[in-house]
């Protein structure tokens, strides 16, 4: 359901460099114009490499990236309960439906202290609100799916947030395996009907 028009936002290290000068951020006598502390979700070893990644294209603009390691139960409590960050490093699923896996990240009704994996940006617009709302209710996939797309152009003008990267899921089975799911539901499954010849 991914809007297939290209980033508006094209890699431009020297239109970064003139709106970071323009909005009073200049390089200082070290070539750094600012530093900004990154947390980045210590699920696994991806979120890490993604901020290092980070850390070097921000550099070459003169942004110095200082990235904070902790363990789950630290980031959850800084980004989700404290709200005492800078910028983080996450990832987010759709899941089995949009209206649960991205609704919860952009709906102003899901900015809930403590609450982790929710609106952490504090991402609040009555027009989003209303195209979620719409969006969960809808029984028309055709609309439904107008409705999705009209939010993701309203995400990439106004940029909450920015999604850097998307994973490569795959399945894997054997003919010995059977009724294993290969629907939406993907690795959110039980595997509760799975048979296996022995």
């Amino acid at each position: 359901m991914r809007n297939p028009a290209p980033s508006p936002y094209p890699f431009n290290v020297k239109a970064a460099e003139a709106m970071l000068d323009k909005a009073g951020f200049p390089r200082g006598s070290d070539r750094t114009r600012f530093h900004v502390t990154l947390d980045y979700n210590p699920s696994g070893e991806d979120q890490k490499r993604t901020g290092d990644i980070v850390r070097a294209l921000l550099g070459r603009a003169g942004i110095a990236v200082d990235i904070r390691a902790q363990d789950m139960g630290s980031f959850v409590r800084r980004v989700y309960s404290d709200r005492e960050f800078e910028f983080t490093i996450n990832g987010a699923s759709n899941l089995f439906d949009p209206t649960v896996g991205v609704q919860r990240l952009y709906w102003s009704k899901n900015f809930i202290k403590g609450v982790p994996f929710s609106n952490c940006t504090h991402y609040s617009s009555p027009e989003v609100n209303k195209l979620l709302e719409d969006a969960a209710v809808e029984n028309d996939p055709a609309k439904r799916v107008a409705l999705f797309k009209q939010f993701q152009d309203t995400m990439a003008k106004e940029v909450p947030d920015m999604n850097l990267c998307s994973p490569v899921f795959l399945t894997l089975s054997n003919t010995r395996v059977h009724n294993e799911l290969l629907t939406a539901e993907g690795v959110e499954s039980n595997l509760g009907s799975v048979l296996v010849d022995v």
